[in-house]
């Protein structure tokens, strides 16, 4: 808000709401003129706080995007690795369940998919697991 041009300006008419108001001395016209230098230079510390807090809001909403950007690409999935321990046991789960009911290819389907989780978590020890999609 505060550009050379509308600081001068507002200085301006502050000094001279305020030299009016000495003028007058006494009385609520002169108390009007004081109120109206103090709100406007309130105003002017109020808008001055709120650009600063957009163009923080801006830097950080441009950070967030940066970030957004990097975990949504096309090529990986970002998944937390106690969702993918939690997976593997159950895909095992499913592998005996199905080895007992004598179905091998759904047994050989799960057991690989189990082993191909361990094998995401065993090489990306973050918070959050890749895998390559």
């Amino acid at each position: 808000m505060n550009t050379p041009t509308e600081a001068g300006e507002i200085e301006i008419v502050t000094r001279f709401l305020l030299r009016f108001a000495d003028l007058m001395s006494t009385g609520s016209n002169a108390e009007n003129l004081q109120r109206a230098a103090q709100l406007l230079q309130d105003h002017v510390h109020r808008a001055n706080v709120a650009e600063e807090q957009l163009r923080q809001a801006r830097a950080n909403g441009e950070g967030l995007s940066a970030r957004l950007a990097e975990l949504s690409r096309d090529d990986q999935v970002r998944v937390p690795v106690s969702v993918l321990r939690l997976a593997a046991s159950q895909f095992d789960t499913l592998a005996r369940e199905f080895a007992n009911a004598g179905n091998v290819v759904s047994e050989a389907m799960c057991t690989a998919s189990a082993s191909t989780l361990r094998r995401a978590i065993e090489t990306d020890t973050r918070p959050a697991a890749a895998l390559t999609a």
